[in-house]
């Protein structure tokens, strides 16, 4: 492709070079500027000259060795070539440096020509031409590429500078890898401890102050005391009526202990035989009335007159005359028949087995023994023998009673102290209402069993312990609700409240306690003039409020200097003066 070249005069001003660039007829515009030309010295005018080869659709090459046109061509990029028959290339830092190191010569107008031959300069002008290819030669040699006076080889070699920079980059890039896998323990442990850091800074400062602010309020004293009622129907509760929900709370406990065996059971036969039980009656006397007659039920008891002792009949029987009947009865002492025998006397007899109460020769009795009749006959035609005595140890009824006072006097204070501590602090006892009951006793061996000769008798006591409680909210609203107080007081503290002259749930009692009252202050008041403020202010602030009479503050760290805003981390904790 054909070129033009533009011989810059010194007089040329950058409007002259920019004009000529324009006119110029070919494509490729070689600029030769004169030796010491500063017209080109400026990164402006170098813009300026690549902007218009833009706009006119040329590609415009500085001929010159000079560094500092060069350096300019190079911000501009602009290409440059040492004579109009070198190629020309995209200045870099390494293009300037080498020409500055290797010729300190420039091209004249006298010195290029479009052939290469030398000009008016003569031998001089040959030595520096040799110069200029020295240092042409040497600026290419250092050079990545170099393009020829063509679009194409223009293109080409922007490209290729596009391309090692990209090689550079990516060098570059190899180096901070590598740097990074050379300390990437370190640079680990230093982010961590750059992250952790910022997140206790972020705990300490956002999230970890809070303060305490305890506001002592200075109160009079003022003693309570009413009569009250109890209900353990919560819907019969009534306040106004003085009528308090009292709830009834229980407490069981097992004890296991050793117990001690002094009953004794005879555990011989029983002496066994049959009684006569037998009614003498008129028939007319009973006639339509339901009849007469004799019956024993199995478990009915005869006391024998000799010894004194009792006998059970272990069977029933039953003789009856149903008051019908006139035409005959059968009677022991015969059948009676005819209107005169109903005057005439009838006997009706049952004969049952009957046992011994207990277990022994006493029992025994001959035939014919006497018995206790209660209006009827009781006779024994045989002898009741069989008894025998055989002594076993056994715990008795009366062991187990010794038991159960031995073990609730023993543990009584314990569960009561154990009841009271299972109360929660919202609930407040009647402690006269407390009482504790033997629910149950299993003894080993049981009750009237017989014991070994190896046997050691053991029981398990169950106790349970019971004790009425109201709820202390229930107690400071009906305390609120009889004392009378003046809008600007409120009470602070309503002290110990207990009841006095407690007989039982049905009767009513004496609630007595002493209550704190003085002017209202809220906590509400209190956090509206301390959120935000320095802690140094605080107690200030707040004993200039009518019935505060000291204030102290309590901050979670040390470096908290300030109330936070969040009311979330404000404690206000109003308390009676202490006297």
């Amino acid at each position: 492709m054909n070129k033009e070249v533009i011989y810059l005069e010194p007089e040329d001003d950058i409007t002259d070079i920019l004009t000529k660039l324009q006119q110029a007829e070919q494509k490729i515009v070689a600029l030769v500027p004169p030796k010491k030309a500063t017209m080109l010295r400026s990164t402006v005018n170098m813009k300026l000259v690549a902007r218009v080869a833009k706009e006119c659709e040329k590609v415009a090459v500085i001929v010159t060795a000079d560094p500092a046109i060069v350096k300019m061509a190079m911000a501009a990029r602009i290409p440059v070539a040492k004579t109009l028959n070198s190629r020309p290339v995209v200045p870099t830092e390494e293009n300037v440096k080498a020409a500055a190191e290797l010729s300190e010569d420039v091209i004249d107008e006298e010195a290029l020509s479009e052939d290469g031959d030398l000009g008016k300069g003569g031998k001089k002008g040959k030595n520096a031409s040799k110069a200029s290819n020295s240092a042409s030669e040497g600026v290419s040699a250092k050079t990545a590429t170099t393009l020829e006076l063509t679009e194409e080889s223009l293109e080409n070699d922007s490209k290729e500078a596009q391309n090692a920079k990209s090689k550079k980059k990516q060098q570059k890039n190899k180096e901070n890898a590598s740097f990074f896998e050379k300390y990437r323990k370190w640079i680990m442990i230093g982010s961590g401890a750059a992250v952790l850091l910022i997140v206790v800074l972020v705990w300490a400062f956002v999230f970890a102050p809070a303060v305490k602010i305890t506001v002592a309020i200075s109160s009079t004293p003022n003693n309570f005391s009413e009569n009250v009622r109890f209900t353990t129907d919560q819907s019969m509760a009534n306040l106004a009526e003085n009528i308090l929900y009292t709830e009834e709370i229980k407490l069981e406990k097992t004890y296991k202990t050793d117990i001690e065996a002094t009953g004794e059971e005879d555990r011989g036969d029983k002496a066994k035989g049959k009684l006569t039980v037998s009614v003498t009656f008129r028939p007319n006397d009973y006639m339509g009335h339901g009849g007469y007659g004799v019956s024993v039920a199995a478990g009915d008891s005869f006391t024998n007159l000799n010894n004194g002792k009792v006998y059970y009949a272990t069977e029933a029987k039953e003789r009856r005359w149903d008051g019908e009947n006139i035409t005959a009865i059968e009677c022991d002492n015969g059948t009676l028949t005819g209107g005169s025998a109903m005057y005439a006397s009838c006997t009706l007899s049952v004969t049952v087995a009957v046992e011994a109460a207990e277990a022994g020769e006493k029992y025994d009795l001959p035939a014919g023994s006497r018995w206790s009749g209660n209006g009827i006959s009781v006779s024994n035609g045989s002898p009741i023998i069989g008894g025998t005595t055989n002594m076993v140890k056994v715990i008795s009824d009366e062991d187990v009673n010794k038991l159960k006072e031995a073990q609730l006097a023993e543990h009584l204070a314990e569960g009561q102290e154990d009841l009271v501590a299972s109360i929660n602090s919202d609930m407040v006892a009647i402690e006269s209402s407390f009482k504790g009951e033997v629910a149950e006793v299993k003894t080993t061996p049981e009750v009237h069993d017989e014991i070994k000769e190896d046997d050691k008798p053991s029981a398990e006591v169950k106790i349970v312990y019971s004790i009425y409680a109201i709820k202390r909210s229930e107690i400071e609203e009906y305390i609120k609700t009889k004392m009378e107080l003046p809008e600007d007081q409120k009470i602070y503290a309503y002290g110990s409240p207990y009841f006095e002259r407690f007989t039982n749930i049905e009767n009513e009692a004496r609630l007595k306690t002493s209550v704190e009252t003085g002017p209202t202050v809220t906590e509400e008041d209190i956090l509206n003039k301390v959120k935000g403020m320095k802690t140094g202010q605080v107690q200030p602030t707040l004993k200039s409020i009518n019935g505060v009479s000291s204030v102290n503050i309590e901050t979670s760290y040390f470096w908290v200097w300030s109330v936070p805003k969040d009311p979330s981390r404000i404690t206000i904790d109003l308390v009676v003066e202490e006297k």
